[in-house]
C-alpha cells in the first residue's frame, strides 16, 4: 500500500504541538505562524493535511522524510540537491516561490496561468480561502467608508501609501485600514479591499494566486486590484473586480464605488457565485483526485526498469544545472 505522507520537518517538540483539526487551526496560526517567515508552508502543508483528513482521506502528517510512498511538502522544506528514490513519488508545492526543484515528480501551482520550462510537471491547485474568514457586516448596508488591504505593507506598492495619497483618499471622506497580520480573517468592518503590488502592466506575476480576489468574494467586499495574470484569468476585471494600474486609478476607481451603489452590488453579486467554484468541498475533491493519480504514479514509478530509472537521473541532473543557473524560469 502506498502512504500519502504530508511533510513538515519540525522538531518533535514542534510537531507535537501542531494543531489535530481545522478547527484549531487557525487560532494556532494566529498566534504561532504568522510570528514566523515560514507561514505559507504550514497553509499548503498542514491545512490541506488537515482538510483531507477531516474528509476522510488516509493521509498522514510526518517530521521526517518518509523512505517511500507519495511526499507532498512545501518546495522550502527539501534540500535542492534531493533525489527521491523510485519508491519516493515526490509532489513539491511550489506555490510562489520562483524556483522549480529539478527533481519533482510533480509541481503543484497556485496560478492557473503559470507553466514550467524543461519538461518538468505541473498541475494548478486553488489556494485554500482565509481560514476563519468573518464576512463584511451586513448592517453596513450601502455604507463604504473603510478600504482594507489584508497583507503585508511592503506588499502595497510604496506609492499607495504615501502620506499624500493617504490624504487623497481621505478628501474621499474615506480611510485606509491595515490590520495585523492575526486579523486577516476579519472582514466586518471594510467596505472595499485593495491590493496592487506594482502598478502598470508590466508585471504578470505569474507565481501569485488570486487570494485575495477569492477572500473578497468571500467576503462580500468588492476588490481594487492590480495587474496581475490570476486575478485577469479567475476574476474578469470590471466583473469580478475593478482594476487600477497608477495611483490615478486607484482614486478614480474609488470614486465610481463610493457613487454608484449598484455597481458595488453588482460586483459583490458576481463574487458571491464565482466563489462557489472554489468552496472547501470541491478543492477537497480536487486534491482527492490529484492524490489518487498520484498513486498511480508512484505505482509506475516504483516498478520502473533501471534503463528507465537512470534516464530519469539524468534528466533531473539537466534541470538541476539550468535552474540553478535561471531561477525563476517560467
Amino acid at each position: 500500500m502506498i502512504t500519502l505522507n504530508f511533510f513538515l520537518p519540525e522538531s518533535d517538540a514542534v510537531h507535537a504541538t501542531l494543531p489535530v483539526s481545522i478547527a484549531e487551526y487557525w487560532a494556532w496560526q494566529g498566534k504561532t505562524a504568522l510570528s514566523t517567515p515560514y507561514w505559507g508552508r504550514y497553509h499548503w502543508v498542514l491545512q490541506t493535511y488537515l482538510y483531507l483528513k477531516e474528509a476522510g482521506s488516509a493521509v498522514v502528517l510526518v517530521n521526517s522524510m518518509p523512505a517511500a510512498g507519495v511526499i507532498v511538502t512545501h518546495v522550502d522544506c527539501v534540500e535542492y540537491g534531493f533525489k527521491p528514490t523510485a519508491q519516493q513519488f515526490f509532489i513539491a508545492l511550489l506555490v510562489d516561490r520562483e524556483t522549480a526543484h529539478p527533481r519533482a515528480d510533480l509541481h503543484v501551482l497556485h496560478n492557473p496561468v503559470q507553466r514550467l520550462h524543461l519538461g518538468l510537471k505541473h498541475c494548478y491547485m486553488p489556494p485554500w480561502p482565509q481560514i476563519g474568514l468573518i464576512p463584511r457586516d451586513d448592517a453596513r448596508a450601502e455604507r463604504f467608508a473603510v478600504v482594507g488591504y489584508f497583507g503585508y505593507p511592503n506588499n502595497l506598492h510604496s506609492s499607495l501609501s504615501t502620506p499624500s495619497f493617504l490624504k487623497k483618499i481621505e478628501a474621499l471622506g474615506l480611510r485606509m485600514y491595515v490590520p495585523a497580520a492575526a486579523e486577516w480573517h476579519d472582514f466586518s468592518g471594510v467596505d472595499c479591499i485593495m491590493a496592487i503590488r506594482d502598478l502598470g502592466r508590466t508585471k504578470g506575476h505569474l507565481n501569485k494566486p488570486s487570494l485575495k480576489l477569492l477572500n473578497a468574494w468571500i467576503a462580500g467586499v468588492p476588490a481594487i486590484l492590480g495587474y496581475e495574470l490570476a486575478y485577469r484569468a479567475e476574476g474578469q476585471p470590471n466583473v469580478g473586480y475593478l482594476e487600477a494600474t497608477s495611483a490615478d486609478e486607484v482614486l478614480d476607481v474609488l470614486s465610481v464605488l463610493q457613487s454608484d451603489v449598484q455597481r458595488r452590488r453588482s460586483i459583490v453579486e458576481h463574487g458571491r457565485h464565482a466563489a462557489k467554484a472554489y468552496e472547501i468541498s470541491k478543492t477537497v475533491e480536487r486534491w482527492r483526485v490529484l492524490l489518487a493519480k498520484a498513486v498511480s504514479a508512484a505505482r509506475a514509478k516504483g516498478a520502473s526498469g533501471p534503463i528507465r530509472r537512470l534516464e530519469n537521473q539524468s534528466i533531473g541532473a539537466l534541470r538541476e544545472r539550468v535552474l540553478w543557473r535561471r531561477p525563476g524560469w517560467f
